[in-house]
């Protein structure tokens, strides 16, 4: 009976995994824009095993089960990457922000200037 609840678990695991990674396959036709295509669903094959999935979801042999990494792990893949883009758009929006303020600082010399010599032309 111990190899039967063993046997059962790795079943259960496994079908969870692949029912919850089916979902993604059967995406209605309006659901595709640019998004969509870049995860479109694939199907890998590893150890004679097809598994439909995006192009980007590793396939993995864990405790002697070859399966795509669980969602968590692709998800926090995923969320750490656009942090990253994040974090650069902040970096180049702050590098803007700076030549901004370089630029309007020269725009307001060469306002003071304008009328300094519009003043001094004035004078008699």
């Amino acid at each position: 009976m111990k190899g039967y609840n063993k046997f059962h678990r790795k079943f259960a695991s496994v079908f969870v995994i692949l029912f919850g990674i089916s979902r993604y396959a059967v995406l209605p036709v309006w659901a595709e824009d640019a998004a969509a295509k870049d995860t479109a669903v694939i199907q890998k094959t590893e150890e004679g095993l097809h598994f439909n999935v995006p192009a980007d979801w590793p396939i993995e042999k864990r405790g002697g089960i070859m399966a795509p990494i669980p969602i968590e792990e692709y998800l926090a893949r995923k969320f750490k990457a656009l942090e990253q883009q994040i974090q650069a758009m902040e970096q180049r929006g702050n590098s803007l922000d700076v030549r901004l303020r370089v630029v309007e600082e020269e725009l307001k010399k060469q306002r003071l200037r304008l009328q300094l010599d519009e003043h001094d032309d004035r004078l008699p």
